[in-house]
């Protein structure tokens, strides 16, 4: 009997004493769980950031989000949200007074097993934020042909209506591949062609479209690359013959592309640059433009051809009133001077856009000269162009309202034609040749080109880049700059440079080059006999078509350039630097891009450097000698994957810095305090840099980070820490 009540008091306590007692273990356990749930929010705060940093990355690169991503940003919202109303209210619990200590107790209870459950669900978010930064957040959306027409946008001319229908009614045509459109320079030809493919993705014609500029001496692999980017193709590879099978692999794959081959000057060899549709039935076709007639029909064998003419009359009136507004066409004192204008134009846009936009807003005694410069125009030996066109670009820039813009317009001219023009190099050419007076510093200097290329583009001279802080130059714009360069201030572009020229009086007084090469019977003179040279820029497009004999400067090659302040270096194979580089004394700028680069000392030499870029280049180390470029402002060394070290106390050194840029490229920091034999540079280096405002930098470890690194000084930075990038994080700087 007593072990029958033991069993059933047993039972009793099971199902009474312990559910209290576990209960008491809620009550007991309150601010333990309370406080263990506002950590968990502390650390879901912090993985959220991480999240959303890495969002915002992929955002700005145009990338789409993954929806199991943006799912769990609005979720996580919602799970923060109600943790931290729960806090808000959990006094609720506090005791009000000693006789309510059972419903204090009952209250804690409740409030502590939520506590705990909410710090559960939240615990199940920061692992899931784990495996989100464990993989891409994004995705590349693969490019549909966005068309730019330019500036103002496009007018419907009646001239260009018959033309644009008959290319349509082509394109439609499924027995016809190639189609051309010819004219002279200056006549609208890339303009229509954007317009026509712009039509033809409107109907749906065409899954894709793809606008690629072939100009007068073509860069292969860059013709290669704008294709395979509206591909989503990769070419990694630096054989054209390589890149062109993947490329033709590719094509072969697509149905209905239009390729869009503008400015072509010669007969292209479409399977060198890999461009092949496989069979008839793919739908796909391509459209060129060129300045002439053999070009489009004989040699690349359109089947259908047309001719783009001149505007008429009234539509070049209309473009010019559209420019310089009602009230300067409709005044009396005016009307009869914009009538004249217009004429010598001779219905060329390009002729009457670069004159409208010089004469809007003037008075009219400019009105009158300008009519008088255009009829006063000589003909143009440029291959292709009007000489109306000529004289309309040089009335332009005669009219630009500072030298600085006329001498930058002139160096930007002797760039690769439709290359883009970033803003780098607006700083290379006015600090290195000294163009911007009565400025200090970089960021001043920023100021100046903002200005300088918002005023070219309001003259029509550049147009804005497809990428961020880059500009184009139209190649009728830039013939003619190159022309009005080489007559007024001697500055020469010579393509496939020609050995005969070397002791001619053009070399000798001239004060800028372009040296681009694109033949594999080209080469570099021994040595370049420019003694008032002050700007040069050597390019070749393509590194293998250099023979071993020709593969690198000569030691001899800048003993007579001796006041040379800008140099540039596209391509080139530069394993052992010229000996004759140090004879470069008064350099101001350099910049060397995707060269085969070794050894970099003698840089090292040229102490009155204040520009320095290095920029897809294959170096290994930054020597000790760079140390000695103490006039540095402005040092880039980025997209060098295999640059693995810099020498210690090398960028500390450089007390004048103000912008350094290390991105995709360096991470091998040294820790400091850590290593006493380190030997490459630490972090804490650029705490010596007092002028510092600028920096682009990937740690991959947070750990060697020094305390207070970042001073508020900085107004521009990119720093990625590991997988995550920042930008202007001040939150993120106070932490550290």
């Amino acid at each position: 009997m007593d072990q029958f009540i033991i069993s059933i008091g047993a039972k009793i306590s099971e199902y009474t004493v312990a559910p209290v007692v576990h209960g008491l273990g809620y009550s007991c356990h309150y601010k333990t769980n309370v406080d263990n749930l506002k950590t968990q929010i502390q650390l879901l705060e912090g993985a959220k950031d991480r999240v959303q940093h890495s969002v915002d990355e992929a955002t700005r690169n145009g990338e789409e989000i993954e929806a199991d991503v943006h799912n769990w940003l609005i979720g996580v919202t919602n799970v923060s949200k109600n943790a931290e109303d729960f806090l808000k209210h959990e006094d609720h619990a506090n005791p009000l007074c000693s006789c309510k200590l059972f419903q204090m107790l009952v209250s804690r209870h409740k409030l502590s097993k939520k506590a705990e459950t909410m710090a559960k669900a939240v615990d199940t978010e920061i692992k899931l934020a784990t495996t989100i930064l464990s993989q891409r957040v994004s995705y590349a959306v693969p490019p549909e042909g966005v068309i730019e027409v330019g500036h103002g946008g496009y007018m419907t001319f009646d001239s260009r209506i018959y033309t644009i229908k008959k290319i349509m009614d082509a394109l439609r045509n499924p027995n016809i591949r190639m189609i051309g459109l010819y004219g002279m320079g200056g006549v609208g030809k890339t303009m229509l062609a954007k317009e026509v493919a712009r039509q033809a993705k409107e109907e749906k014609l065409f899954n894709k479209t793809v606008i690629v500029s072939i100009s007068q001496t073509p860069d292969v692999k860059k013709i290669q690359k704008e294709i395979a980017e509206h591909l989503s193709l990769k070419l990694d590879e630096e054989s054209i013959s390589v890149r062109a099978e993947r490329l033709s692999r590719r094509l072969g794959q697509e149905t209905k592309i239009l390729l869009v081959l503008d400015d072509v000057w010669k007969k292209l060899e479409l399977h060198e640059v890999g461009i092949a549709f496989g069979n008839d039935k793919n739908g796909c076709k391509i459209l060129l433009t060129s300045r002439f007639e053999d070009v489009v029909q004989s040699e690349m064998g359109a089947e259908k051809i047309f001719l783009l003419g001149v505007l008429y009359d009234n539509e070049a009136k209309d473009l010019f009133g559209k420019i310089v507004g009602d009230s300067m066409m409709k005044n009396p004192e005016f009307q009869p001077l914009a009538s004249d204008i217009i004429k010598e134009c001779e219905g060329l846009p390009i002729a009457v856009e670069t004159v409208a936009n010089a004469l809007k807003n003037r008075k009219s005694p400019v009105w009158e000269n300008a009519l008088q410069e255009l009829r006063r125009s000589v003909p143009t030996n440029i291959k292709g162009m009007h000489e109306k066109v000529y004289s309309s670009i040089k009335l332009s820039y005669n009219y630009l309202e500072s030298d600085e813009a006329k001498l930058m317009l002139l160096f930007i001219g002797l760039y690769p034609e439709d290359y883009y023009i970033a803003f780098i190099t607006f700083f290379i050419c006015g600090i290195g040749l000294e163009l911007f007076q009565g400025i200090k510093g970089l960021e001043q200097a920023d100021n100046k080109v903002v200005t300088l290329v918002e005023s070219l583009k309001t003259c029509c001279f550049l147009s804005d880049g497809p990428l961020p802080r880059t500009v184009t130059m139209h190649d009728v714009i830039q013939d003619v700059v190159i022309s009005i360069g080489s007559q007024e201030k001697q500055m020469f572009c010579f393509r496939n440079y020609d050995p005969e020229v070397e002791d001619s009086k053009k070399l000798k007084d001239a004060t800028a080059i372009s040296l681009l090469y694109s033949t594999d019977d080209s080469r570099l003179p021994e040595r370049l006999k420019c003694p008032q040279l002050n700007f040069l820029l050597v390019l070749c497009y393509d590194l293998s078509l250099w023979s071993d004999r020709y593969s690198q400067m000569s030691n001899h090659f800048f003993e007579e350039i001796k006041d040379l302040r800008v140099l540039e270096l596209f391509r080139l194979c530069l394993t052992t630097l010229p000996i004759s580089f140090c004879f470069l004394q008064n350099l101001q700028s350099l910049g060397v891009y995707d060269c085969d680069l070794g050894d970099v000392a003698l840089i090292g030499e040229l102490k009155s450097l204040k520009i320095l870029v290095i920029s897809g280049s294959n170096i290994v180390e930054l020597p000790k000698q760079i140390a000695q470029l103490t006039r540095l402002q402005l040092l880039w060394v980025n997209r060098c994957s295999k640059l693995e070290g810099i020498e210690r106390n090398v960028i500390s050194s450089l007390i004048r810095l103000e912008e350094l840029d290390f991105k995709n490229g360096f991470t091998k920091w040294d820790m400091d305090g850590v290593n006493i034999d380190r030997r490459n540079a630490s972090l804490i280096e650029l705490k010596n840099l007092s002028l510092l405002s600028t920096l682009r930098i990937h740690i991959p470890d947070f750990n060697i980070v020094p305390k207070g690194l970042f001073s508020m000084k900085l107004r521009r930075y990119e720093i990625k820490i590991g997988r995550f990038r920042m930008h202007i994080l001040h939150d993120i700087y106070k932490m550290i």
